[in-house]
């Protein structure tokens, strides 16, 4: 038997069973945490996992909201809401093409064609509109057509002398809110010169209507001096009828109504139905809403026989006279 000399130096045979046993083990180790049941691989491959079924259900979930949501609305329609035309756009456009109709005129009593737009009009006189004053619907009556001057020519586009179509309020402008023509009792200087035209024809005058682009300006005819029959002309929006546009004759020859003298010719709405001028008629009677009773409404004409009051037409529809600083209803008229 060989014996190992002293001094030498290698690996026994112990240790390198030794050393493989370890190195096993440590495989062992490493494969375990590699590809076992708690591995690296299979940890991740469950994060993995789970982070996508976090994703789809989310999705899911967001999905449900929006389903949800579509059921909710059912179909609504979700786009800006078109604005509605202002009525008075239409009203506008026929006055437009009544005033190029030369078939129409002071006389006519129904005006019927077709506008730029192609839409059909069939207007008659005595026919009742509606419009929106102070937040109120107001009833409108048509006096008759191309009865007034015209103060800018060119407002239908081309050069015309007469307004298209004179209304008149059925209902009072100002509700229960009446108003008088003067603070004090004078007619001096006629309709020109009072306080409720101002109110009615200011700066912003024709936005009392609330129809500012529409509205035409128009010359009324207005007696200067009570007891004489000078008269003279203003440029307004929004003004009072006269005796002479209501009444064909008055308390004496060329009289109209309490009135010394015209100022203007009666409107076609009130031709042959007001010929005697202190007779009740119910076409000339007036209230302040359509529910409420009739009562006493202004003229712009002043009173002949007093320089204190001005005309006015009672409940009963007769003509009659006020103190210029009593309250009355205010019907004014306008054009389009």
């Amino acid at each position: 038997m060989k014996k190992r000399l002293k001094g030498s130096t290698g690996i026994t045979l112990v240790a390198l069973v030794v050393t493989i046993v370890i190195l096993l083990i440590l495989s062992g180790i490493t494969i375990m945490y590699t590809i076992g049941d708690n591995s690296i691989f299979k940890k991740a491959q469950e994060a993995k996992d789970k982070t996508e079924n976090a994703i789809k259900n989310e999705q899911e979930y967001m999905n449900s909201i929006d389903n949800m949501i579509n059921e909710y609305t059912n179909g609504m329609n979700t786009q800006t809401p078109e604005v509605p035309e202002n009525p008075w756009a239409k009203i506008d456009r026929i006055a437009k093409a009544i005033a190029n109709d030369n078939s129409i005129i002071s006389d006519s009593t129904q005006a019927t064609g077709t506008t730029e737009k192609g839409e059909s009009y069939d207007i008659k006189v005595g026919d009742i509109l509606e419009v929106e004053y102070n937040g109120e619907a107001k009833r409108v009556r048509v006096l008759g057509f191309k009865h007034d001057d015209l103060v800018n020519t060119t407002v239908y586009g081309e050069n015309h002398t007469k307004a298209s179509i004179s209304f008149e309020f059925l209902d009072f402008m100002t509700g229960d809110n009446y108003m008088s023509m003067n603070s004090g009792n004078t007619n001096e200087g006629g309709w020109a010169d009072t306080e409720i035209r101002t109110f009615l024809n200011g700066a912003n005058g024709k936005d009392k209507l609330n129809n500012k682009d529409y509205i035409k300006q128009v010359k009324k005819n207005y007696i200067l001096e009570y007891n004489q029959s000078n008269t003279s002309t203003s440029n307004d929006f929004l003004w009072f009828l006269s005796c002479s546009e209501v009444w064909d004759n008055g308390y004496q020859n060329g009289a109209y109504g309490y009135a010394i003298t015209s100022e203007g010719n009666q409107y076609q709405y009130y031709k042959g139905v007001n010929a005697i001028y202190n007779s009740d008629n119910v076409n000339l009677q007036k209230r302040p809403t359509e529910s409420n009773n009739t009562t006493i409404w202004w003229l712009r004409s002043p009173s002949y026989n007093y320089n204190g009051s001005f005309c006015s037409v009672i409940a009963s529809g007769d003509c009659y006279n006020n103190y210029a600083s009593l309250n009355s209803g205010i019907a004014p008229g306008f054009c389009i």
